[in-house]
């Protein structure tokens, strides 16, 4: 059932007066020493599954609430695990749900519900809530932020998927919103297509790791508890390659057991290629784990297959983890991972390279494990949750203040 939250924070008077952050050149936040008035910010989000972006996003709330200076209320098209995990974290939250409404009934809710109240800054998460927040907001749009999280190559694209992808982002442009690309593939292409002014980088961030109760993989299925485990998280779909994976397996010379974490449409054609290459000895499929890093940190490398990504959450849930990856040097995968040998970069697609590298890391899997240690603290210190938000809080302060002014020449930029 749809519902939520009511309730309304502090108003921000006088926007003229209120004095946001600058982006430094370096990409990080410089604070004014004059301290801002509360600025009063909505995300718009849909809440209806748990992928890398719903994540990101918690991850940036939870570090966002302790900041006095901002006023924050999120704002979900449907109950879900993102409404539950936000509301845990005392932020008011509100649910128009989209199941029983057509698309124009759903623009015209929200529509109503932002035109009574006041807020700074409207900042959206994905194409199809960029597309109902500026319909929702037209004529007079003010003060748009929107995060892009995932963006594939044009090649990979069908021409409707370009239409869904592309059409949001020149209908945001053309009223004036600021974009955010979480890695530096992604804001080059946005800055090709709407211009360097309007674009910057902010990477996602390290998220906390938090000790819970988790499934023994190796006792589910029937494993001997020293056998080496190669895991794969993520929605079951061709853009996660999935598939590649399986190939991983086939092609692997090591005795070791790999899992396969999440859902998806292509759950049922996996298993009956697990069936025809026999590989049931070796392969295994968890399902739906509803936090995976209890998984994640049983791992001896997660294998990050994917055709494309933004900037993969996982990716930083290993580092923090201390998991070794081998990866596909594919969208942000690379800013992510370094020169460490525990960090693995693989040409897009070359499955022979993947299962060399993963099988070395199985053979040497202590030494692995010990690179990993010094690994993560390079990616704690290159993506932590309170540069992320500094960064965002100069974003939030810059176009604030001049509504319509363009970013800084240098928007984009390497952090």
């Amino acid at each position: 059932m749809c519902g939520g939250s009511s309730r309304h924070g502090v108003l921000a008077s006088e926007q003229g007066s209120i004095r946001g952050p600058e982006l430094s050149s370096s990409g990080s936040a410089g604070i004014s020493a004059e301290p801002p008035l509360r600025l009063r910010v909505l995300h718009i989000a849909s809440g209806d599954g748990w992928g890398g972006a719903e994540r990101m996003l918690s991850v940036l709330l939870e570090g966002m609430v302790a900041e006095e200076s901002l006023d924050i209320e999120v704002l979900l098209l449907n109950e879900g695990r993102l409404a539950d995990v936000v509301r845990d974290l005392g932020v008011r939250v509100h649910v128009i749900c989209e199941e029983r409404r057509s698309f124009g009934e759903l623009v015209w809710a929200v529509r109503r519900w932002i035109a009574g109240r006041d807020f700074d800054v409207i900042h959206a998460h994905r194409y199809k809530e960029i597309i109902i927040t500026v319909l929702s907001m037209v004529p007079r749009i003010r003060r748009l932020v929107v995060t892009v999280h995932g963006l594939e190559p044009w090649t990979q694209f069908s021409t409707r998927e370009r239409l869904l992808a592309w059409g949001p982002i020149a209908l945001a442009r053309l009223y004036g919103a600021w974009f955010v690309g979480v890695s530096e593939e992604i804001a080059g292409r946005l800055a090709r297509r709407v211009g360097k002014s309007r674009v910057v980088k902010i990477p996602n961030p390290m998220p906390p790791i938090k000790c819970g109760e988790s499934v023994d993989i190796r006792a589910r299925f029937g494993w001997d508890t020293r056998r080496p485990v190669v895991g794969f998280i993520g929605r079951l779909e061709e853009i996660k390659g999935p598939d590649y994976f399986l190939d991983v397996a086939l092609r692997s010379r090591e005795d070791a057991g790999f899992i396969l974490i999440g859902t998806g449409s292509m759950e049922a054609e996996l298993l009956a290629r697990v069936r025809l290459d026999s590989l049931g000895d070796r392969v295994g499929f968890l399902g739906e784990v509803p936090d995976a890093t209890g998984c994640l940190r049983q791992l001896d490398v997660l294998a990050v297959t994917s055709r494309h990504e933004g900037l993969p959450m996982v990716l930083l849930e290993a580092a923090a983890c201390e998991v070794p990856v081998v990866a596909f040097d594919v969208g942000g995968v690379r800013d992510v991972l370094d020169s460490s040998p525990a960090a693995r970069l693989v040409p897009a697609g070359d499955v022979e390279g993947f299962h060399k590298a993963v099988d070395e890391m199985v053979r040497d899997r202590d030494g692995a494990r010990m690179a990993a240690t010094s690994w993560a603290r390079s990616v704690q210190a290159r993506f932590s949750v309170s540069r992320t938000v500094s960064s965002y809080l100069a974003l939030y302060g810059g176009c604030t203040v001049h509504p319509q002014r363009s970013l800084p020449s240098e928007s984009v930029r390497r952090m």
